[in-house]
């Protein structure tokens, strides 16, 4: 497989509406089943290294989509049978436009923003119509680097990006020594996210109760309660699995706590 690209000068910026023409419901949930997927399947893969895990399926899969749209050959076949991305062009990047735009739109009460970058070496070449396609669909801008000479004013670079798209939550994307001479280009997604529960907890209500670890251990944690009787949620229950959903203020977007 063979991956093409062509640099560009733009610093990336605010979010810009990216093209969705010919994006259809069917499209964007394939795109939606694809990224689910995955993410049922990475976190398969990690769930048992003995730590707290936090992340987002979403980041991983747009930044690899975004490489994959560059893929080709065998390359671009496992890329695929990871990420399980609808494998028309004409179906997979109008739904990824949709999709963005949809995250991205202005009249909302919450915070849900997010954003793509290219950073590449500055003197090398890489495939124009790579790049557009980048910016048509995904939103990704090009920022030129210095790689091999100056490692590490770029890794401050990215690391000074991501931490202004998500509100300095992430400060250290990129940790020192991951970044050489040899880097040619990085590719980066940030997604920011904050709402208010459609039921508000109250700080008072918070108490210490035991937080079961793993079958054998048991903890004891600060928990939020809610005291009002009143108050429903949508719930499930079977034989291996509970989900809760919550929903956040106007009902638009809720968590699923499984």
């Amino acid at each position: 497989g063979a991956f093409l690209y062509k640099p560009a000068s733009e610093t990336p910026s605010s979010s810009l509406p990216v093209n969705e023409t010919g994006a259809t419901a069917e499209g964007v949930d394939s795109v939606i089943e694809a990224n689910n997927q995955f993410a049922l399947e990475f976190y398969q893969q990690i769930k048992d290294e003995g730590e707290n895990i936090f992340f987002s399926p979403y980041s991983i899969s747009t930044a690899l989509a975004m490489t994959y749209e560059g893929a080709r050959g065998r390359t671009a076949q496992e890329m695929q049978s990871v990420f399980h991305f609808p494998e028309e062009a004409n179906v997979r990047q109008p739904a990824m436009a949709k999709i963005y735009n949809q995250i991205n739109k202005v009249d909302k009460k919450y915070e849900l923003n997010t954003a793509n970058a290219l950073w590449a070496q500055q003197d090398y070449s890489f495939l124009e119509e790579y790049i557009n396609l980048i910016g048509q669909y995904y939103g990704g801008r090009v920022t030129n680097l210095d790689f091999i000479e100056e490692t590490e004013k770029s890794r401050k670079t990215i690391n000074d990006w991501v931490a202004e798209q998500t509100k300095d939550k992430i400060l250290d994307l990129i940790p020192a020594g991951v970044l050489n001479a040899l880097t040619r280009l990085v590719l980066t997604n940030a997604i920011y996210f904050k709402g208010q529960w459609l039921t508000q907890f109250d700080e008072e209500n918070t108490t210490e109760e035991d937080f079961r670890v793993s079958p054998e251990r048991t903890i004891k944690v600060p928990m939020m309660s809610l005291a009002n009787g009143e108050t429903e949620f949508n719930y499930l229950e079977t034989e291996n699995l509970q989900i809760l959903e919550m929903p956040y203020d106007r009902e638009e977007l809720s968590m699923l706590i499984l």
